[in-house]
């Protein structure tokens, strides 16, 4: 058995902050079994200023983008380096923050340059998971999947409910299921500017169902499409904005509506996987900023009824971390040379050793462990990432 720590970093596209988790792993390289145990969880909220920038940069013209790309990268190494204090970890691994995804057209794009992060830090620094994957034809997206096969098999089902609601079945398949808190706090921010969000759904409960805006969301073509499936804030801008017109309808009876629209999505979503399920009870975790909004909770549980489908009980840590702990187990099997990207979940040509690694200012930063395991990849394998 072998022990890492290491530190991961998730921002989503939800932009409630930067999630930090200081995580122990414990496995063997040979089996590939592993197990987890977080040592320490932080939200580090962004400012009022750069949460603008960040929900803004596709806006920017290339020469802004860029400078933004390396200030974030400042921000995250800054940051990083905060929370860790005196606090040691073989490594850090972040996903970044996603400005483009556009698999369809061969690209995406997340904020946070990783040589400018580096240099804050005294481990290696992964970072950069999608590029690859979607060089090979995949969707790049969600990633999370990947991971809950080794850390979370015990799920049948494994929903996040993030900027964007996903789906994973056993890290066997994976696939953006809907827009989520994405569309609900930018609809309470219009409510209410001073808003971050509905707290616990309470303006949605107060709205009515509007039959002709749910008919027209439900009918969205992306959701016939059979995965390998991902959205971007880019969809959502060209396909649910338009619909939700707060012109013609009020802010709660829209709210509303798109709770509808959600539980719908994620009921058939989880309909349609069971049947592969040998279990007569699937159970199923909900994590995600999304299962704390009681409202939309108490519609999903309502819309299950009658199925075999059983939510299972969560701590809040596990709800609020489940990403950034994942992305630092990518993060480490790319460090070990180990595939972290699974075309079952893609849809890519084949499995990858997906991220970029930065070293640190300085080699003694490179645990002895990691610098025999990465050098005995380097030589055997074809997907080789460069360190």
């Amino acid at each position: 058995m072998t022990s890492f720590t290491g530190l991961g970093c998730m921002s989503g596209s939800s932009l409630d902050g930067l999630d930090l988790c200081h995580v122990e792993f414990t496995g063997d390289i040979e089996t590939d079994i592993w197990g987890y145990h977080i040592l320490d969880a932080s939200t580090v909220s962004y400012s009022p200023e750069l949460t603008e920038r960040l929900r803004n940069a596709a806006k920017l013209s290339g020469e802004e983008l860029i400078k933004l790309h390396m200030e974030y990268g400042h921000y995250l190494g800054a940051t990083i380096k905060d929370f860790l204090g005196n606090k040691h970890v073989d490594f850090i691994a972040s996903h970044g923050h996603t400005v483009f995804h556009q698999p369809h057209l061969g690209y995406t794009f997340q904020l946070g340059d990783g040589e400018t992060t580096s240099t804050y830090l005294n481990s290696p620094f992964v970072c950069n998971f999608r590029n690859k994957d979607i060089a090979l034809g995949g969707q790049g997206a969600p990633l999370v999947p990947n991971g809950e096969k080794f850390l979370f098999s015990a799920n049948d089902i494994c929903i996040n409910l993030g900027g964007i609601a996903n789906i994973g079945l056993k890290g066997q398949r994976g696939y953006d299921v809907c827009p989520c808190n994405y569309v609900l706090n930018k609809l309470a921010r219009m409510l209410d500017p001073s808003l971050y969000q509905d707290t616990d759904g309470n303006i949605a409960s107060k709205g009515l169902v509007i039959p002709g805006v749910l008919d027209r969301l439900e009918s969205l073509a992306f959701y016939s499409k059979e995965p390998p499936k991902s959205l971007g804030a880019e969809w959502i801008e060209n396909h649910i904005d338009p619909i939700l017109d707060q012109s013609l309808y009020s802010i709660p009876d829209l709210m509303r509506t798109f709770v509808e629209h959600v539980v719908r999505r994620l009921k058939d979503a989880c309909v349609q996987t069971s049947p592969k399920l040998s279990s007569d009870v699937v159970v199923t975790l909900v994590t995600g900023g999304g299962a704390f909004n009681k409202y939309l909770m108490n519609e999903f549980r309502e819309k299950l009824r009658g199925t075999k489908i059983e939510l299972e009980k969560v701590d809040d840590e596990t709800i609020c971390f489940k990403e950034a702990l994942i992305f630092a187990f990518l993060g480490l099997r790319c460090i070990l040379g180990e595939e972290n990207v699974f075309s079952c979940v893609t849809g890519s040509r084949c499995d990858s050793v997906s991220g970029s690694i930065h070293r640190p200012l300085s080699s003694d930063g490179v645990p002895a462990k990691f610098k025999q395991c990465y050098f005995e990849f380097k030589r055997s394998s074809p997907h080789n990432t460069t360190m």
